[in-house]
């Protein structure tokens, strides 16, 4: 039977790597309109990140943009920590003309645009304040209630205009992403979300958050910051394989505070008969359905 233990609230989500097609032709979106900063680059390898701190990691030798309803990569989250954050990165996607999306989920709001590889972006401010209890909808549906008693889908639309009013006419859009910025999330499309939830609630971990099948949608996370690895269902007959060399996920990071931590996930591993490569402060590994990760000790 597998081990009840959960990851420890400080683990968090490290950078996250990803094949493109062309570097210089992804770096607009990231650097110019996402805000991150070029921290390191040989031609094949680009870090991007805040100050210091890598958050994205872009991989030549992708041969074919990864297609849309693809399992694979749905978007990675890039969470800000105040709302006039949000709103210099919505000045730039409408100053950028390119085509991009915006969501009111109630816990957050939300930015929605791809690079040219047809990597998925989201640029997130948490808003936990707002948000009361969750529920069902009388079709099993997720409900959302907010503390003023509205019910939310969690699916509203992002008033961009309302969102802009956070900038005065000081204020500069086109300034790098604060230093704490960091990656809150990542999710994928999926084909078996049980299968994949039962690897990373069982074998990783994680804690269990939304997992609705009507809904669409399974998560999971820690105590802290349940909504961490999600995966959808929403292409549903119309998913397919992503063809050899596309872009996409190359794997993302988990970063766990302690080697007790590590010690803990790699003997759930060897219990659940999950192969993995170990090397010091490290473990290297794939989900049910491919996706790579890699487990580290926070500094390593």
């Amino acid at each position: 039977m597998m081990s009840q233990e959960f990851l420890a609230n400080a683990t968090r989500l490290g950078p996250v790597h990803l094949r493109v097609v062309d570097i210089p032709a992804a770096l607009p979106v990231w650097f110019d309109v996402v805000g991150l900063s070029i921290q390191a680059s040989d031609g094949g390898v680009a870090e991007l990140g805040v100050e210091s701190k890598t958050l994205i990691v872009l991989h030549a030798g992708a041969t074919t943009v990864l297609p849309s309803k693809s399992r694979d990569l749905f978007h990675v989250a890039i969470h800000v920590t105040t709302r006039k954050e949000l709103a210099r990165v919505a000045a730039r996607l409408r100053a950028s003309g390119l085509r991009h999306s915006a969501q009111d989920h109630l816990i957050s709001e939300s930015l929605y645009v791809s690079d040219p590889s047809g990597n998925g972006i989201e640029n997130c401010f948490d808003t936990p304040e707002r948000f009361a209890s969750r529920g069902e909808t009388a079709s099993g549906g997720v409900l959302l209630l907010a503390k003023d008693g509205t019910r939310h889908s969690g699916l509203e639309t992002l008033d961009i205009d309302r969102l802009l009013h956070e900038l005065d006419p000081a204020d500069r859009a086109k300034v790098p992403l604060a230093a704490d910025t960091f990656i809150g999330h990542i999710h994928m499309r999926a084909r078996s979300p049980e299968t994949l939830m039962a690897f990373y609630l069982g074998a990783l971990g994680f804690r269990p958050h939304i997992q609705s099948a009507t809904f669409g949608l399974f998560d999971c996370g820690t105590e802290q910051r349940p909504h961490m690895v999600a995966f959808n269902i929403w292409a549903r007959d119309e998913l397919k394989e992503p063809p050899l060399g596309a872009a996409g996920l190359e794997h993302f990071t988990v970063v766990l505070p302690t080697r007790e931590d590590l010690a803990a996930v790699a003997r759930r591993l060897g219990d659940a008969h999950v192969s993995s490569q170990q090397s010091d402060g490290a473990l290297d590994l794939s989900d049910p359905e491919g996706n790579r990760l890699r487990m580290v000790l926070a500094g390593n």
